[in-house]
């Protein structure tokens, strides 16, 4: 696969301005009306041309225009009626067209597939390049003043801009594969049994996505510490007068949860996209268990002493099943891949809303406890694809 660009660059550094108020050297000569910003006629301030060189990725669907272009900003152009004299116009245009050459020289270099942190630095390049030819005409000619070195700046820049041509500009898509990261907060609920052993509680997760396609393949861990109800979930006997042996050290367990899902894509339109997924659900609950030995006070009444400290757990494998509501709200071309590569991709922020339903059964217990867990998550997802030329 070819390797290809784009970053947002400037080589005048300018406000965002908006469609209207700039002019591409491809949309003719310039005129004296492109210059917005005029000067009182009895200004001594010379005239001054605005411009810009930039590589800026022009998406549209699932394709991006990979284009360089040679600006020119008019409410930053300066002029003023005295000043405005075909020879000075002229001066500006040869400018103009040796920014233009400069765009050219670049869109070659685009095309021929460099990667996007080579076309960084190509760009800083021509902007150099620029201004510096921007001084060395301003010397040689004497600010546009004299015709003759006017005339063979001219020729110069003409012949070159006529043997490069107007070079291509390459439209990319997106591979039709995809990958990304998704974090968030959600709440699990348990029912049944379940519920009388354990509470609900708020779940952190984390999660890595890929996919081909509508297919989706999705792998995910969660946290959180729920109430623990139970006393004795082991059902261990007490001692000889009815007095619990052991007991929880703690009013909380800890919870984690993990799953790996896949997932089919049924709506993809717009903004909104859906995904039912199913898969395996692995569930863990640990918590601490206090041992306890018993005597009697003065007064006969029982007292009872903490001897130690042991860790229980109940872990279960069992089917998870979820609906993906993913509503995306930002797009870009980055200058680098996620894993750290020169390709460019498309990234794609969105908020994923996602209610899940999750089985569990622990056989350890007495008597056995099962359930269902039933929950919802809010994650951010940034979804990659890649580009290619």
């Amino acid at each position: 696969m070819r390797k290809f660009l784009f970053l947002i660059c400037v080589v005048m550094a300018l406000p965002s301005i908006a469609n209207d108020d700039i002019k591409l050297w491809s949309e003719g000569p310039l005129t004296w009306s492109d210059f917005h910003k005029l000067l009182p006629p009895t200004s001594s301030e010379p005239s001054k041309l605005e411009v810009e060189l930039s590589a800026t990725p022009q998406e549209s669907g699932s394709t991006a225009k990979l284009e360089a272009r040679a600006i020119m900003h008019r409410d930053a152009s300066v002029t003023s009626s005295a000043l405005s004299t075909p020879e000075r116009l002229r001066y500006h245009q040869l400018q103009f067209d040796l920014l233009e050459l400069m765009r050219r020289n670049l869109q070659e270099e685009i095309n021929g597939g460099i990667d996007g942190a080579s076309v960084e630095k190509r760009l800083k390049y021509y902007q150099d390049l620029y201004r510096q030819r921007v001084r060395q005409i301003a010397q040689e000619t004497k600010n546009g003043s004299l015709e003759a070195a006017v005339a063979s700046w001219e020729e110069n820049i003409d012949s070159q801009l006529a043997a490069i041509g107007t070079p291509r500009v390459p439209q990319v898509s997106a591979m039709q594969g995809c990958y990304g990261v998704y974090a968030g907060v959600g709440y699990d609920l348990p029912t049944g049994k379940l519920h009388d052993n354990f509470g609900g509680s708020v779940m952190f997760h984390v999660g890595l996505t890929g996919g081909y396609k509508r297919v989706r393949l999705k792998a995910d861990v969660a946290f959180g510490q729920p109430s623990y109800r139970n006393d004795n979930i082991f059902d261990i006997a007490p001692d000889e007068e009815g007095r619990p042996l052991q007991g929880n050290n703690s009013s909380s367990a800890t919870h984690i949860m993990a799953s790996v899902q896949l997932g089919y894509t049924v709506l993809n339109h717009g903004r909104l996209s859906i995904t039912p997924n199913v898969g395996g659900f692995y569930n863990h609950y640990g918590w601490d268990i206090a041992n306890y030995s018993w005597d009697k006070d003065d007064d006969g009444h029982d007292v009872r002493t903490i001897t130690s400290v042991e860790k229980r757990n109940l872990n279960n494998f069992n089917f998870i099943a979820s609906v993906d509501f993913d509503i995306n709200f930002s797009s870009k071309v980055t200058n680098t891949s996620l894993t750290g590569s020169t390709h460019r991709e498309r990234w794609t922020s969105s908020l994923r809303i996602t209610p899940w339903v999750a089985a569990s059964r622990f056989n350890k217990c007495v008597p056995t406890v099962s359930g269902m867990h039933v929950g919802i998550n809010i994650s951010y997802l940034g979804l990659a694809r890649l580009f290619r030329l």
